[in-house]
């Protein structure tokens, strides 16, 4: 809104008022003012016999590996739609029926695992594993390994991003 006012010189001068509802306004907008999602995703590696999973393995050419990909929720808000990735590496073959997941739906096709997680609330940390052999020889003596993913919050896309790489080294 705005009104001419005349002083004393009957010079006119523009003089703005703003409403108080548009006061308002502004201070509501502060208080919906949403978080920055936090997510971690990690890709790491064991053989059956150890449970300790970590980023970088020495690994006999005859045993098997489980490739563990893990989602966190870090922060204060709901996050959804996360899909992860990994493509298993050519020199490695899929054990059949050992995708397993706590949370989720997961599927491997070709030399591809996805994981789809419909939602995740905060603090909350799911799981998803598979076992894989050397499928041929010779094999590099040292390999990294890495997946990527995609979350979803507030309607906002974020992504694709990568996790820190596993390495896996031969004996």
């Amino acid at each position: 809104m705005k009104i001419w006012k005349r002083i004393s010189n009957q010079e006119m001068f523009l003089l703005s008022l703003q409403p108080v509802l548009w006061m308002d306004g502004g201070a509501k907008e502060i208080n919906r003012k949403q978080s920055t999602p936090n997510v971690a995703v990690t890709l790491q590696i064991s053989n059956v016999q150890e449970k300790d999973f970590s980023y970088e393995l020495v690994y006999d050419i005859n045993e098997t590996l489980v490739i563990q990909l893990e989602v966190e929720n870090r922060g204060t808000e709901e996050v959804s739609r996360v899909i992860v990735s990994h493509m298993i590496r050519d020199y490695f073959v899929y054990i059949p029926n050992t995708l397993k997941t706590n949370k989720g739906a997961g599927e491997f096709l070709f030399q591809l695992v996805r994981w789809r997680v419909d939602e995740l609330l905060p603090n909350e940390k799911v799981q998803l594993t598979c076992q894989v052999k050397v499928a041929h020889t010779p094999v590099p003596s040292t390999m990294s390994l890495r997946a990527t993913y995609t979350f979803q919050h507030a309607d906002v896309t974020y992504g694709p991003l990568q996790t820190k790489e596993a390495i896996v080294i031969q004996q």
